[in-house]
């Protein structure tokens, strides 16, 4: 299999021939690339009235870019099957125009961060992020990014449903320690999406509710939580009793693997039984109760090497081996 792009290797990707082709007439042909088109933001120092076409012309606001990044999609048959790439960079603490909240992301579209965040080699996004646009936020990818909640009202930094299939989120970091605690960072309450990605992130703060929770009722199908460090004051990922997902094609499970997950409650918690939970190290205040299932719980029959430390425990595995 062949390994997944990192950020740097998209960007370099796409600037290989991309930098004549946006040269030329400043239309949305002239920045054409590889894989679709680019666009620029600059949370700083661009403008909404510019094109996005450079770092010069850069956007001011990612709302702004995702929209034309829709427009670009729809626009001719080259756009339909495309991926477009925004890269964009900024740093919130300088300036007030970073809080952002989306209510729509771009289809079919990779969102790069660049630059930096004060200490954090990341692209920074103040706000509480609602995307509810249908079609218009199918098979949005982050990678690099910082997300923050707001710093008064804290909430949930992402709350998604069905309409948000296909996002993903690579090598970003989830910061819940703003002014008011976030309560989670990736949430589901109503329906989940489907094919879901959270892969090598962070997710620092207390988080009074679980971090990532996908909940509410549907598939979730094709749901990955992998790679990722993850600590808060309540349940690390959980899983609701009424999510469903294909067990039949395997790439269609959901799976939860090679986490480090450090709560004050349960690490794993998957009420609905269907996931596939392996190779997790779980550090965890509570006790570990019967097979480790105050720490971690699920279907046995789906779980494999999972290190758990709790209040009673120091490294158990759970489920236990078994023998041939």
């Amino acid at each position: 299999m062949t390994a997944p792009l990192t950020a740097k290797m998209i960007y370099d990707l796409n600037n290989s021939n991309a930098a004549h082709q946006r040269s030329q007439a400043g239309t949305l042909l002239g920045r054409l690339s590889p894989a679709g088109y680019v666009f620029y933001v600059d949370q700083n120092a661009g403008d909404d009235s510019n094109d996005g076409s450079s770092w010069a012309s850069a956007f001011q606001t990612l709302s702004v870019a995702m929209a034309a990044s829709t427009a670009a999609v729809a626009s001719a048959a080259f756009g339909w099957s495309a991926r477009n790439v925004i890269y964009a960079k900024g740093d919130p603490s300088g300036s007030d125009s970073f809080v952002e909240d989306l209510v729509l992301l771009a289809p079919k579209t990779d969102i790069v961060g660049v630059g930096s965040w004060d200490r954090f080699p990341y692209a920074g996004l103040m706000g509480n992020h609602v995307p509810v646009g249908a079609t218009c936020s199918f098979g949005t990818r982050f990678f690099n990014f910082k997300f923050r909640g707001d710093a008064t009202t804290g909430g949930d930094i992402w709350v998604l449903t069905n309409a948000t299939s296909g996002l993903e989120f690579h090598n970003c970091l989830f910061d819940g320690k703003s002014g008011t605690a976030a309560t989670g960072a990736i949430v589901s309450p109503v329906t989940p999406p489907e094919h879901l990605k959270i892969v090598d992130s962070q997710f620092l703060g207390v988080y009074s509710d679980s971090v990532i929770e996908i909940a509410g009722t549907g598939s979730a199908r094709g749901l990955l939580i992998k790679g990722n460090h993850i600590e808060g004051a309540d349940v690390g990922v959980e899983i609701g009793a009424s999510v469903t997902a294909s067990t039949g094609a395997t790439l269609e499970a959901i799976f939860i693997e090679d986490n480090k997950i450090v709560t004050t409650g349960m690490s794993i918690k998957d009420s609905s039984g269907v996931a596939y939970i392996t190779r997790n190290n779980c550090y965890s205040g509570a006790a570990k109760a019967t097979t480790g299932f105050g720490i971690l719980t699920g279907t046995l029959a789906r779980m494999q090497d999972n290190r758990i430390t709790g209040s009673d425990i120091n490294n158990g595995v759970t489920p236990a081996q078994g023998t041939l």
